[in-house]
């Protein structure tokens, strides 16, 4: 039987950091996956008063800049203990087989940083017999389709131990489980892309805290991410499995 994953991806950027988070849902859990989300959604507006279709912004949101009077009422504290909540609520949806893949980019280059991610995503999809199609969120349309279209016919893969048996440096790799252009959706009108953001963010910010972060813990809730959750096999070098 072939398999298929939803992968929602959005990023988070601090130059010269470019983070890129990836959540991972099974087609054949996602009707579950996403009524468990909504069932968390609801639970924030029966505690906290946040409506259904307010988009999550995690940069804004913990900020209090630009959010909706409903939300302002909340405290920096209480903010604060809703992000942690999210990744708590990503630890609930790998029960159904949700994981996340993250990659944290160093070098001021976003578009390396989305290629590195297609890649360890091909590559896992191809050792689980499995494929993947992208959903992310719009603003880079052209430039990620012209991407992911370069790549099904060339993508250079440098070794990891210098040369390639053939005894040159790179080697092309095309992707072959990450199907059809990648879709982009309105981030406010997918609770998957927000959660996503909120992943992002919080690895952003465990990589680069602030002081008002670090005042609300803010930068440790990325790792409340169980090891189940983590794509760990996407660098076995990181205890987190971050693509680095």
């Amino acid at each position: 039987m072939v398999s298929m994953h939803f992968l929602y991806i959005d990023d988070s950027t601090e130059r010269p950091v470019n983070i890129f988070s990836a959540i991972c849902v099974p087609c054949e859990q996602w009707n579950e996956v996403f009524d468990r989300l909504k069932r968390w959604r609801k639970h924030l507006k029966d505690v906290h008063g946040i409506p259904l279709n307010y988009e999550l912004h995690a940069r804004k949101f913990l900020s209090g800049r630009g959010t909706a009077s409903a939300v302002r009422t909340i405290s920096r504290h209480q903010r604060a203990q809703i992000f942690h909540s999210s990744f708590k609520v990503t630890n609930w949806l790998n029960e159904l087989g949700v994981t996340t893949f993250n990659v944290c980019n160093a070098d001021d280059d976003q578009y390396r940083a989305f290629e590195r991610l297609l890649n360890r995503v091909d590559r896992t999809m191809l050792a689980r017999k499995s494929y993947a199609h992208l959903i992310c969120d719009q603003g880079k349309e052209d430039q990620y389709t012209k991407l992911v279209r370069r790549m099904r016919v060339h993508n250079h893969i440098p070794s990891r131990f210098g040369t390639w048996t053939d005894g040159s440096s790179t080697k092309n790799i095309p992707l072959e489980r990450i199907i059809e252009d990648p879709q982009f959706k309105e981030s406010h009108k997918s609770y998957f892309i927000q959660l996503a953001d909120f992943t992002a963010y919080g690895l952003l910010r465990q990589e680069r805290p602030t002081p008002r972060i670090q005042r609300y813990g803010s930068h440790k809730s990325f790792a409340a991410l169980k090891p189940d959750t983590l794509e760990l096999v996407c660098n076995r070098k990181d205890a987190q499995g971050v693509i680095r």
